[in-house]
């Protein structure tokens, strides 16, 4: 059975749109109408206190996410909207039951992520990591998503993850980058292992929502013991029990795993008895200039000796000078990845050593 949080897609807003519109007060109707005037769309009154906007659906994305975001969050909440297709006229019930500006405007913004997802406009950087106990060997590859505008101009993955985050389309962006790298790796020929992210709160129950991964994988005949899937630890760890859950499952079909950003909040260490990752890495700004920095020497030190003690192979994150790479590899980290080899690229780069300092 598919996932209708991952797999079915939301329909579209129809091309030309009505926007009925309640301001709780005159003032906010005002601004209101200051923010057509600015879109250039038309605007007239449907009954006393209702206003009737008109517009395209370009034009209605433009006036919601460039002119009414002006307003206060106050007053986005406290404005209720109702957007029907042009020509409709809304009932009374529909009228009873209009929804917070502020949800509307989310709604709109998620046409952006929708076309992108529609349009299948993602790629795939790869960036290098490295085997630091064995001269800088090439060892994997961390598959980095990227979001493409219709002129081929990249979207900031902070930006894209964000409004998915914030429309309710994490679901969807989540699986389909994983697909997505899944399917560059297999075109570009990608031998060594390769590490992709994917959100826990994107997976409800593994066994359906990782589907179509799995399918994917098995797909383009990419070994499973190649694969490790990295947790993106940006999103907090807020039930445990079910990330390891997913963990096992993913160990349970011959994959491995990696938690990501250790040290960038406490979850991590608290997690480890509970999650007992392959792979750990240490977080960007842990890492750099470690070599210059007494206390993220130290606090580093202890958690590649923590790693050690528990048998987890670890990877730094964010090298960008060789003092960074050269106490990498005095202190026993396993793997490295950063600037300093390659920048994410979408053909798999070949990582440059740097001779030590």
């Amino acid at each position: 059975m598919a996932c209708s949080l991952c797999e079915q897609l939301p329909r579209e807003l129809p091309a030309e749109l009505q926007l009925f519109l309640a301001p709780p007060m005159a003032e906010i109707e005002a601004g209101v109408r200051a923010a057509a005037a600015a879109a250039g769309v038309s605007v007239s009154e449907h009954h006393p206190g209702i206003l009737r906007v008109t517009a395209s659906r370009a034009l209605m994305e433009e006036f919601c996410t460039a002119q009414l975001t002006q307003l206060t969050e106050v007053e986005q909440n406290g404005t209720r909207a109702l957007v029907v297709p042009a020509g409709t006229e809304p009932s009374i019930r529909d009228l009873v039951h209009m929804e917070p500006l502020a949800a509307l405007i989310a709604k709109v913004q998620a046409e952006e992520i929708l076309e992108l997802l529609r349009e299948r406009r993602l790629t795939t950087y790869f960036q290098p990591i490295i085997d630091l106990q064995d001269s800088g060997k090439l060892y994997a590859y961390e598959c980095l998503s990227r979001g493409l505008n219709r002129d081929g101009v990249t979207i900031p993955p902070g930006h894209m993850f964000s409004l998915a985050r914030k429309t309710d389309l994490l679901f969807y962006l989540d699986r389909e980058t994983r697909v997505t790298s899944i399917r560059n790796a297999a075109k570009h020929g990608v031998s060594e292992r390769i590490f992709i992210n994917f959100n826990p709160t994107a997976i409800y129950r593994p066994e359906t929502c990782l589907r179509t991964t799995l399918e994917a994988i098995n797909a383009v005949g990419i070994p499973r013991e190649q694969v490790v899937f990295e947790i993106v630890e940006s999103d907090e760890i807020a039930d445990t029990d079910h990330l390891a859950r997913i963990l096992e499952y993913y160990r349970e079909q011959g994959f491995r795993v990696a938690l990501d950003d250790l040290g960038a909040g406490y979850n991590s260490l608290t997690s480890l008895n509970s999650l007992r990752p392959d792979y750990m890495k240490l977080d960007i700004d842990l890492i750099r200039d470690v070599d210059r920095d007494p206390y993220k020497a130290r606090i580093s030190a202890n958690l590649l000796s923590l790693a050690d003690q528990l048998g987890i192979a670890t990877i730094v994150e964010g090298i960008e000078r060789v003092g960074e790479y050269d106490w990498a590899r005095e202190h026993g980290a396993h793997y490295a990845q950063g600037y300093l080899f390659a920048r994410p690229a979408e053909l798999p780069p070949r990582p440059e050593i740097p001779s030590s300092a």
